[in-house]
């Protein structure tokens, strides 16, 4: 790895047991965004969520890649947890996480950038999906993802509807908040927009597509029943306060 400058940007990506080859996907958007990024210091957190047969010390490709931390967690949590653990070493202004094989490419981190710098207001943007997202997706996961979208115009906010993108991106003054969250989950993006609304953060969203390459995998019942455990912790509050307004 080379010398470890002070970046600007921080790009947390959790993983767990990913496809082969994606530490070469790794190497390529960090080379694009050194390209559509130029003299703007860029770290990459590799959040290993317990992986089987996966440690990351043991793959040279990385090597090369500025900026670069491994984290290995030997038990898997899920992705929020992945996500907390990675955000919790990030050192930039700018924190954005997406997954591994960067599903969505570079140029949604690159409008990123560009949205905080001509908007000192705006503390958190959230990756909000394309009608040709979700005509992609095995069916659980399609009927998951709208019955999600419509619980969250009616628990959360109504220009909110998509909280399940795989990227979002914040000023390090929410990192806090981030940090503060509960749920090892996937679904633990919605607490964490929950507490940004509570606080009135300023929130951007913003329009994105996945790669033609990405493949999706579908959710297996017991992921199903887990996620939807996860939900009704995070949302019987919710209603418990309007119920007492």
């Amino acid at each position: 790895m080379k010398t470890k400058t002070r970046p600007g940007i921080s790009i947390v990506l959790p993983c767990y047991n990913p496809l082969p080859g994606w530490w070469q996907i790794l190497v390529d958007a960090a080379c694009e965004l050194e390209t559509k990024l130029p003299g703007t210091p860029i770290e990459y957190i590799v959040s290993n969520d317990g992986s089987a047969n996966l440690r990351l010390m043991n793959i040279p490709a990385l090597t090369g890649i500025p900026n670069l931390t491994l984290l290995d967690s030997v038990i898997n949590e899920g992705k929020g947890a992945a996500i907390r653990k990675g955000a919790a070493m990030a050192r930039g202004e700018i924190i954005v996480y997406t997954d591994i094989d960067f599903p969505f490419g570079t140029d949604p981190i690159v409008e990123m950038a560009r949205i905080f710098q001509d908007n000192p207001q705006c503390a958190f943007i959230y990756g909000n999906r394309r009608k040709s997202y979700f005509k992609k997706l095995p069916l659980k996961r399609r009927l998951v993802s709208k019955v999600l979208q419509v619980l969250n115009r009616f628990l959360l906010d109504k220009h909110i509807t998509d909280t399940q993108a795989g990227i979002k991106g914040f000023r390090r003054k929410i990192l806090p908040e981030l940090l503060a969250t509960r749920t090892n989950t996937f679904i633990f993006e919605i607490e964490l927009i929950l507490r940004l609304l509570q606080k009135k953060v300023e929130m951007q969203g913003l329009d994105v597509s996945a790669k033609p390459s990405v493949i999706f995998t579908d959710f297996s019942i017991k992921v199903l029943l887990r996620e939807a455990a996860n939900f009704i912790k995070i949302i019987v509050p919710i209603s418990l306060c309007k119920t007492h307004l």
